[in-house]
């Protein structure tokens, strides 16, 4: 073999040793570079995704953490299963799609699985005190504004108030256009999951009320909406004046890509729980999280989130192994 020939064969090792050792170092840098989808910028949802990122960032100092900025929940699901994004906080219900492919995801996408309940959406509809309105059958013909469309807000209480047979002037206003507009009398009602700063500071000016659903009401909607419940909203938290209120609700899950690797999706699933302080000062209804409430998702958990919750004594069930 000619030294023309050995050179050529030398420099072609060289290359392709280089290319593994690139593929290496950039799968590596991958496992460390995580999107989160969040939510509408303001919103409930960014909060917590926010409380999110920052855990993330305490226990993986060598993350590139980036936030993306979404219309809500069920766009997180859209996104992360056509394979955009690393992790996301989706409703139970589309997780629920997501995972068993139905609804709009029937089609093949990127697997999604569990790494945490995060929070309980406590589906309620604010209306100024002086408000005419209270119940919600007091709605029909009324305008409510149902946040974005493609939210999980929008997309819950339009199931809803078809389930109910209540027709509404539905608007599609993300919370700060939606409080001008309650404030000139514009809308007549807000629907929201939770609350929201910009609400909280609203209610100082202008007392508001939350509707409560009677048992009946309740009743009526999780017969139709069965991944719906009855729960207590804590109102009195956010709205000086109020107490609990009687409302339907949901879980809210922190979904990741099955492909993440373990040790990731283990220091953050630790991190959650260890930094929920993190979380509480990101949004106070982190309270809802815990190690109690892990059996309440119904979509199964990442094996990293099972490692950690094995080792602190929860017993994962095997439908909830993927």
């Amino acid at each position: 073999m000619s030294i023309r020939h050995k050179l050529v064969l030398s420099l072609l090792m060289i290359f392709i040793l280089m290319g593994s050792f690139l593929s290496l170092s950039v799968f590596a840098a991958q496992q460390y570079d995580l999107l989160v989808m969040s939510s509408v910028i303001g919103g409930i949802g960014f909060q917590y995704s926010s409380g999110v990122a920052r855990v993330i960032g305490v226990v993986l100092p060598d993350a590139r953490v980036t936030m993306e900025a979404t219309p809500g929940y069920i766009d997180n699901a859209r996104r992360l299963y056509a394979g955009f994004g690393d992790l996301g906080i989706i409703n139970h219900d589309t997780a629920r799609e997501v995972y068993f492919k139905e609804g709009d995801f029937k089609e093949e996408g990127t697997s999604l699985v569990t790494i945490a309940p995060i929070h309980i959406l406590y589906w309620n509809l604010i209306v100024n005190e002086g408000s005419p309105i209270k119940t919600i059958w007091d709605l029909e013909g009324k305008r409510v504004n149902l946040q974005p469309k493609g939210s999980s807000a929008e997309s819950t209480a339009t199931k809803l108030f078809e389930a109910l047979d209540i027709n509404i002037i539905p608007s599609y206003y993300r919370h700060t256009e939606a409080s001008e507009m309650m404030r000139s009398g514009t809308i007549d009602a807000h629907w929201q999951g939770g609350s929201n700063p910009t609400w909280m500071e609203y209610s100082v000016r202008n007392p508001v009320r939350v509707i409560e659903f009677s048992d009946e009401d309740v009743a009526k909607i999780c017969e139709k909406l069965p991944f719906l419940s009855k729960v207590s909203f804590p109102a009195g938290d956010y709205y000086e004046g109020l107490g609990n209120v009687q409302v339907v609700g949901t879980w809210a899950l922190l979904m990741c890509r099955e492909d993440l690797p373990e040790d990731v999706v283990y220091e953050i699933t630790k991190g959650l729980y260890e930094h929920k302080d993190l979380m509480l000062a990101a949004h106070p209804g982190a309270a809802d999280m815990g190690l109690d409430k892990v059996l309440d998702c119904t979509v199964p958990y990442h094996p990293g989130a099972i490692r950690y919750y094995e080792e602190m004594g929860v017993q994962i069930p095997t439908e909830l192994i993927p």
